[in-house]
């Protein structure tokens, strides 16, 4: 007899996946429709006064322009090496810390680097290395809260950053160390969510369906001869007196 092999497609991370599909659509769509302009007028992030696209609060574009930096690549190598990151990290985090906070923690990465380089740089930056670098401190930081000092967590940190100052930032050093800020600030939302109470609660609710008889969750077979006899106090034997098999399958 032939068993049918049964595939399910899972969305399993809505929002690092969609993050990741529109940085790549966009990047598509600007290099072979709009021949770069839509990088070069959006997709930047603003500048301090003198500088290529200074801030100004009258021009909406220049708000707009503090969020969506992230979505601008000039180069492929460079978004392909970011989405790696992001597609590695991303979904782990999300079921870690829920959808609604790991979005937060987007927006706010995004945000305070665009500030940032609108205060002290004159040159307009791109790319989602501030989100990046925040997924890769919010993965470190579960590695410490596991009591360990991961040697491999230290060591992606140190790469990342040395591979940001080889790719010449155009702000130099200063242009690194808003990266890294950037992601700080967005990981630190990581506190404000408690990942382990979430799980107790899941756990506890888990216990309560197992507890639960009319839960679907809850099967139990009983087999053997004795099923239905009284004891010697002349009561029904219950699951505690009962010298029947009892299986019990909890579906978590």
């Amino acid at each position: 007899m032939k068993k049918k092999l049964k595939l399910k497609f899972q969305y399993d991370s809505p929002v690092m996946l969609t993050f990741a599909f529109i940085a790549l659509i966009i990047f598509i769509l600007d290099t072979f429709a709009f021949k770069g302009k839509l990088k070069d007028v959006w997709l930047i992030t603003p500048t301090a006064t003198g500088g290529q696209f200074p801030f100004a609060f009258s021009d909406f574009r220049s708000i707009i322009r503090l969020f969506i930096h992230v979505f601008g690549y000039d180069q492929s190598s460079v978004l392909v090496c970011n989405l790696i990151f992001i597609l590695l990290l991303g979904p782990q985090m999300e079921d870690r810390y829920g959808s609604v906070i790991i979005g937060i923690m987007i927006f706010v990465s995004a945000l305070f680097s665009g500030v940032l380089n609108a205060c002290f740089c004159t040159n307009a930056v791109s790319g989602a290395e501030p989100v990046v670098f925040m997924l890769i401190l919010l993965w470190t930081m579960m590695q410490l809260s596991r009591s360990n000092i991961s040697a491999s967590a230290i060591a992606v940190i140190a790469l990342f950053i040395t591979m940001l100052v080889f790719q010449k930032n155009p702000n130099g050093v200063v242009g690194v160390v808003i990266v890294a800020a950037g992601g700080l600030c967005g990981s630190l939302f990581a506190f404000l969510a408690s990942p382990k109470a979430r799980k107790a609660k899941k756990n506890e609710a888990a216990l309560a369906e197992f507890r639960d008889e009319t839960s679907p969750r809850f099967s139990i077979k009983s087999t053997g001869k004795g099923s239905g006899k009284s004891n010697k106090f002349g009561n029904k034997k219950s699951y505690d007196d009962s010298e029947e098999t009892v299986i019990g399958s909890i579906e978590l």
